[in-house]
């Protein structure tokens, strides 16, 4: 395949990618991971390619654990217990499979709502609770887009070095 054709098709898959974390409607990251590993397996990997495509691997696994950990952070910092920060993750499973990323984050806020509720018996330290997550759940976008970009800097690079 023409490599000028494969580098263009890599970068409009790592563009799309990174509309996916805005629209997560798609699989951002994984989107611009499979970007540079089509790039690596169809253009070659060159000298660098490895390494960097290890980085891109890496950077994509970061922003997967940043989505979780920073969600959750945000919670815990606003005093939600371990407990309801699962309940809302089970919620925003049950969200996303029956009514798709809007329902996934309702599901996350409204599920840990419900249990700080259930635990504290007073609605204001729910409320304060289920602010945090969602306002970890939002630190988190821009977690992955700064990573997403990162990939895709590492990407540019590995083109601009064969």
């Amino acid at each position: 395949m023409n490599e000028t054709l494969v580098t263009i098709l890599a970068g409009a898959t790592m563009l799309v990618g990174l509309v996916g974390i805005v629209v997560p409607v798609l699989p951002g990251l994984v989107l611009i991971w499979l970007g540079a590993l089509g790039y690596g397996l169809l253009a070659g990997w060159g000298g660098s390619g490895p390494w960097l495509f290890a980085l891109i691997t890496l950077l994509g696994a970061a922003g997967t654990g940043a989505e979780i950990w920073v969600t959750s952070a945000g919670a815990r910092v606003a005093g939600a217990s371990m407990w309801s920060v699962a309940a809302g993750v089970a919620l925003a499973l049950f969200g996303i499979v029956f009514f798709n990323l809007v329902g996934a984050v309702i599901g996350l806020v409204v599920g840990t709502l419900v249990a700080e509720y259930y635990r504290l018996r007073d609605w204001r330290k729910a409320i304060t609770s289920a602010g945090g997550t969602a306002a970890g759940c939002g630190v988190s976008y821009g977690v992955k887009m700064l990573l997403g970009l990162m990939m895709i800097g590492a990407w540019v690079a590995w083109v601009l070095l064969r």
